[in-house]
């Protein structure tokens, strides 16, 4: 029988790539994401449990675990996955310039 080939179980390099000016505004966006996922997630479980109540079930934890949702209700979920991640990404993803512009609208407004 062959010997296993051993390989090293380090990676080179840092950790985790760096993706902003500095290591603590990645980690500051890494838990921004970690947060939105966590709130999405409560928001369908919130949402199974609204239904479920409804339609006269109780909310009991297998009733939740076992809930299948209706195609336009996964449809619904998805669209507010969509809208929560692309307000998280609207500020890495525009320009400045239309940040700027936009936080001054909002200023303007209150």
């Amino acid at each position: 029988m062959a010997e296993p080939i051993k390989r090293r179980r380090k990676a080179n390099g840092p950790r985790r790539p760096q993706y902003l000016a500095s290591p603590d505004a990645d980690r500051a966006v890494m838990m921004l994401l970690a947060l939105a996922a966590e709130v999405s997630a409560l928001r369908e479980r919130l949402d199974t449990h609204e239904r479920l109540a409804a339609a006269g079930q109780p909310p009991l934890p297998a009733a939740i675990d076992a809930y299948e949702a209706p195609e336009e209700v996964e449809a619904a979920r998805a669209a507010a996955r969509r809208s929560l991640i692309d307000r998280m990404a609207r500020v890495l993803l525009e320009p400045e310039s239309e940040r700027t512009t936009a936080a001054a609208n909002d200023a303007r407004d209150d």
